[in-house]
């Protein structure tokens, strides 16, 4: 009896605890993609689909990256449109599947299609779920998730100091087969997807040459070459720390998160680089220990979203925080998603987003800052865009971040930024705005 694999965001097959929990004499394995249309159809806020023009090409390349590895090791991947819960129990019945395994997730929409799937598939096909998408393992924590402190210092300090990260797993050497007779369907072009899900084609964004991303594609290919050549080759781990807040340039950061976003690569893997950085310089550089910090952050954010559920993407306060009186005006919201707000240093990053789906964290508060606290709308209008640009989104990351800045999140103080004194401390020469308003 085959087991059903159902992937999310765990393409890659280096540290994948679901491939590396199969038993050796598996008879069949069915890896299958779900183009689900809660995940790629339009968001509450802006009615833009979720998934969206720069995303989409990235992920379309991650999964033929993977599919083709997972041909290689006498495998396939087979992809459907649907959601879990229609297609995966008509799948498990076709093939008469024991069980359906599959990467948890703990943000609330994605949780839902989890409980959604289980139910549809009954108790005789179990539906079991492993830990993919952290560094630190959730079964070590030495707290309930419940009890997850509304401070990042305090989960720092008495949470994951108290934890070990785990090795990353090693990639298997051979995949079981695919059912037999089963021919995995084909993965399908934008226009094919497009006409599926009954959304218009998103236009390809041209390339823009004064991107900050690498030129890589997506996949746990590109994702393990980028690694060996900012860690290895050109040694940039230990500059880290210098260079973080910086805003041109493919180099000032390490440019890893789209591909930790939909599990190319493992941030485990990412942390075993840096103890082998460590190692080989003989001390831990303040770029390594910062580079560790980024990486606690992106837990935080992902146990937060799984401490809060529904009350991380929701109006009210985590903390109690009243809400800043907002409003919500459509005009003023698109000038600022445009870029045309006439500060010109929240208009050079939401060009460079627009363009490119990529923004540095320096420039994502601002924006968000002014979004909020300078122009008075709706912090979840923000994310959404976010949500629909970004190359990297992530729910936990992308929302929680929002929700900060919007001044009600896990901060009590004031989260409101003087844009114009962080644009002269982080761009003083107006290098970065002149390259991005210029015509």
């Amino acid at each position: 009896m085959p087991i059903i694999y159902w992937l999310r965001n765990d393409l890659r097959l280096h540290d994948n605890a679901v491939l590396a929990a199969l038993p050796p004499a598996t008879p069949a394995l069915l890896p299958v993609y779900c183009f689900d249309p809660d995940v790629f159809g339009p968001d509450a806020y802006l009615g833009l689909p979720k998934v969206g023009p720069h995303r989409l090409p990235f992920l379309l390349a991650s999964l033929a990256d993977v599919r083709a590895s997972y041909v290689a090791l006498g495998s396939g991947v087979h992809f459907v449109v649907g959601r879990p819960a229609e297609v995966l129990p008509v799948l498990a019945r076709q093939l008469g599947a024991r069980a359906v395994w599959a990467s948890a997730e703990h943000t609330t929409e994605e949780e839902a299609a989890e409980t959604a799937l289980a139910a549809a598939l009954g108790p005789a096909v179990p539906l079991r779920l492993f830990e993919t998408r952290s560094l630190l393992d959730p079964a070590d924590l030495p707290v309930a998730v419940r009890d997850i402190p509304f401070s990042f210092s305090k989960f720092r300090f008495g949470v994951a100091d108290r934890m070990k990260v785990r090795a990353p797993l090693p990639p298997p050497r051979q995949l079981p087969p695919l059912p037999a007779g089963l021919v995995p369907a084909a993965l399908p072009s934008p226009a094919q997807l497009a006409a599926a899900l009954h959304q218009p084609v998103l236009a390809v964004p041209v390339p823009d040459r004064r991107t900050a991303r690498p030129i890589q594609g997506g996949g746990e290919t590109a994702a393990l070459a980028r690694l060996h050549d900012y860690a290895v080759a050109r040694q940039l781990i230990g500059r880290y720390n210098d260079t973080r807040n910086e805003l041109l340039g493919e180099a000032f950061s390490t440019k890893f998160s789209a591909w930790l976003a939909n599990g190319s690569l493992s941030a485990r893997q990412v942390w075993a680089a840096i103890d082998a950085h460590d190692v080989a310089h003989g001390a831990r550089s303040k770029g390594a220990t910062q580079l560790r910090l980024e990486l606690l952050w992106r837990d935080y954010f992902l146990l937060l979203a799984q401490r809060a559920g529904r009350a991380l993407f929701g109006w009210a306060s985590l903390r109690g925080q009243v809400p800043k009186a907002v409003n919500r005006d459509r005009a003023v919201f698109d000038t600022w998603a445009a870029g045309r707000t006439g500060n010109a240093f929240v208009d050079a990053n939401m060009r460079e987003l627009a363009a490119t789906g990529f923004m540095s964290n320096r420039g994502r508060q601002n924006v968000a800052s002014y979004l909020i606290h300078d122009l008075h709308q709706d912090w979840r209008w923000g994310a959404a865009w976010f949500e629909h640009q970004l190359l990297d989104h992530d729910p936990a990351l992308n929302w929680g971040n929002w929700k900060y800045i919007a001044g009600t999140g896990t901060d009590v103080r004031d989260t409101a930024f003087d844009v114009a004194q962080q644009a002269k401390r982080y761009d003083p020469q107006g290098k970065y705005v002149r390259t991005w308003l210029r015509t």
